[in-house]
């Protein structure tokens, strides 16, 4: 069960890190920190960097996924997971 959940929770990490630095819903977000802390800040540069951000979301999404690996953790994070795979599936369509 435990392999099943830190899997679960590592394709919901890439889709929450995808979400943060390229959706468009995310925009504003970004442009949020971009015009607070400036363009050249290193907090601007975690919001625009895939592998910065992927640790973050890791570091909050993991744990649960080890320490708990029961059907509300695979449930909870299924939901980012597969959104993930759809749009992996989705750009092999095209």
């Amino acid at each position: 069960m435990i392999l099943l959940s830190l899997a679960v929770a590592a394709l919901a990490v890439s889709r929450l890190t995808r979400f943060l630095v390229e959706d468009k819903l995310a925009i504003g977000y970004r442009r949020w920190i971009v015009n607070k802390f400036g363009a050249d800040s290193m907090i601007s540069y975690l919001a625009h960097c895939r592998w910065c951000t992927s640790f973050w979301v890791a570091l909050f999404v993991m744990p649960p996924a080890a320490i708990w690996p029961n059907t509300w953790v695979i449930a909870a994070y299924s939901v980012f997971a597969a959104s993930y795979i759809a749009g992996l599936l989705g750009r092999l369509e095209e």
